[in-house]
């Protein structure tokens, strides 16, 4: 058996060519029942998202599982399959696990170490899964892949890094807050960057944030799309509000101050984070009683942060080729699951005969010194057969495997057939 991933190339292929190639949601099971019944492919897992659209198949030949792969994106997607060719990436045996690992944590995508993929990957596999496409050796892998990405995720934790803006100025409020529960923020800008500061801060638990713009039906517009915990103020109280709310955002496009600040202040507020360029706050110095910060300041913060984030993703993609060494010997030593299974029946029945035996000699034993001498019966079968089943193990990953367990089997008088 072998494993095999036939995927469009999210980098290289173009969009209009990559949106061609999308299984809808309500397509998925049809797509992976079909695929299935292909010559060749045994097991089977779609994953279609909105910027990739990959197949993992276990196969009885990579030649022909290759083949069949690519002919069933060509039939399904109506594309003549000289085409399909030039558009694919296909990976083999440990190049298509390894490419798996890299694609749930994050190194396969356009944004590096982004968490929605693990999302995608986990659906992806129960789709498949419900459809009756997995079987013994992707139900291992995609759990051990899933285990892997999570655990990169916790040790790396790569989305807490801001990658905008707007991401390291709320990042900023925060740290500096403490918590943002019981708190208040006054967004003032509604254009793209303060669009998107505002749509973040209404879901981080403030207990109450104000919007401010220039066009105050613009601001209260965007407070009715937002929930209760958000509301518009009329522009002319943006003096007022320095007074009122423990943060601000600006994000205005104007090219005078729309703040000045010539000594410190007296004022609930704690931090201003400005986004204007030119900048809205004029501060004759930074002693003004709140800690401030401009978009050369955050700049600075994001080339930390997407330093910090390379050498994380670096760490984990040192991390995958053990899962994927791990991976393999875990199946390479399929084929002595039965081995052990055989040896662990044959030694309960010795348990079970020579307790039988015991009773029948000591027909006076009460029912507390039966369950002690069961116990310490199970417990030295148990450490007999502990020796054997850790060797059993290790020859199973050995290339003359088959002829080291028949030999193992012999000894211990098993049956042969399920290594064969």
């Amino acid at each position: 058996m072998f494993i095999i991933y036939v995927g469009i190339d999210v980098k290289s292929v173009p969009i209009d060519i990559r949106e061609k190639f999308v299984f809808t949601k309500e397509e998925l099971a049809e797509a992976n029942s079909k695929l299935n019944q292909e010559k060749s492919i045994l097991e089977n897992v779609i994953l279609s998202t909105c910027n990739r659209t990959e197949i993992y198949a276990v196969v009885d030949q990579v030649h022909t599982g290759r083949y069949y792969l690519k002919r069933f994106l060509s039939r399904w997607f109506n594309m003549p399959l000289e085409q399909i060719d030039g558009w694919v990436n296909i990976g083999v045996k440990e190049n298509a696990v390894k490419h798996l690992f890299e694609v749930a944590v994050g190194l396969d995508s356009l944004i590096m170490g982004e968490p929605q993929i693990l999302g995608q990957v986990k659906q992806a596999f129960f789709n498949a899964e419900d459809n009756g496409t997995t079987g013994v050796i992707f139900k291992h892998l995609f759990q051990q892949v899933i285990s892997f990405a999570k655990r990169m995720h916790t040790k790396y934790p790569t989305s807490e890094l801001s990658l905008t803006s707007h991401q390291a100025g709320l990042h900023q409020i925060k740290t500096h807050l403490g918590s943002v529960k019981g708190k208040t923020l006054a967004v003032v800008g509604l254009g793209d960057v303060g669009s998107h500061l505002l749509k973040n801060a209404s879901t981080m638990g403030f207990k109450h944030i104000y919007t401010l713009n220039r066009t105050d039906s613009k601001a209260i517009a965007a407070a009715d799309h937002l929930g209760e915990n958000v509301s518009a103020i009329r522009y002319q109280e943006l003096p007022e509000m320095v007074n009122r709310v423990d943060a601000m955002a600006t994000a205005t496009a104007s090219k005078t101050p729309i703040l000045k600040f010539d000594s410190k202040i007296d004022a609930p507020i704690k931090i201003l984070v400005d986004l204007g360029v030119p900048r809205n706050v004029q501060l004759k110095s930074r002693e003004v009683g709140f800690d401030y910060f401009d978009i050369d300041d955050l700049h600075e913060i994001l080339d930390d942060n997407n330093e910090l984030r390379d050498k994380m993703l670096a760490k984990t993609s040192l991390e995958i080729p053990q899962e994927v060494s791990d991976f393999y010997i875990w199946q390479k030593e399929l084929h002595v699951v039965p081995v052990i299974r055989d040896l662990r029946k044959s030694a309960l029945v010795i348990e079970s005969n020579v307790y039988d035996s015991l009773m029948n000699k000591l027909p006076d034993l009460d029912e507390h010194e039966q369950k002690v001498i069961r116990k310490h019966l199970k417990s030295v079968i148990n450490q007999m057969i502990k020796g054997p089943i850790k060797q059993v193990k290790e020859l199973s990953v050995k290339d003359d495997a088959n002829f080291d367990l028949e030999f193992f089997c012999d000894i211990f008088g098993l049956p042969k057939e399920d290594i064969k």
